[in-house]
């Protein structure tokens, strides 16, 4: 069954907003996506989580969730670091962020970005992340209904 399939996932979400990672897991939830959120509050513990993951101690996540502007490095840094690993360089990656500007969409493209994810201003916005996610899942992990 696709929704089985899909809850032995996992999400990396490199993000330093309580509140907005908060937002994120009701996404799941709602979009019935039990999936396994691992967080990181910011850009160096993402990448020693990356680290981790390509000297094989760690399982790679099957989806990151990447803000733009997170602390001790930020997300475009993260994301190079992502399409650089022996094995994460293929996972798909939502970069999110409160700015809808077309140079900082472009750049997140240029750098390998699977899809960009401006944050909203209301939950029913927000909710639309879980969507995304379902649709990415699915068309990487052959669970398309």
């Amino acid at each position: 069954m696709m929704r089985n399939a899909l809850e032995e996932l996992s999400l990396l979400v490199v993000e330093d907003s309580p509140a907005d990672v908060f937002l994120v897991k009701e996404a799941m939830k709602e979009e019935g996506l039990g999936c396994y959120v691992e967080v990181a509050d910011d850009g160096e513990t993402a990448i020693q989580i990356l680290d981790r993951v390509d000297d094989g101690s760690k399982n790679a996540p099957n989806l990151l969730l990447l803000d733009v502007n997170v602390p001790r490095q930020n997300g475009t840094e993260v994301l190079e670091r992502i399409r650089r690993s022996p094995r994460c360089g293929t996972t798909p990656v939502v970069m999110m962020s409160t700015s809808d500007e077309p140079s900082e969409r472009k750049r997140a493209f240029e750098l390998g970005a699977t899809e960009y994810f401006r944050k909203p201003s209301t939950l029913a916005e927000f909710m639309q992340l879980g969507k995304l996610v379902r649709r990415l899942l699915e068309e990487n992990h052959g669970t398309a209904a």
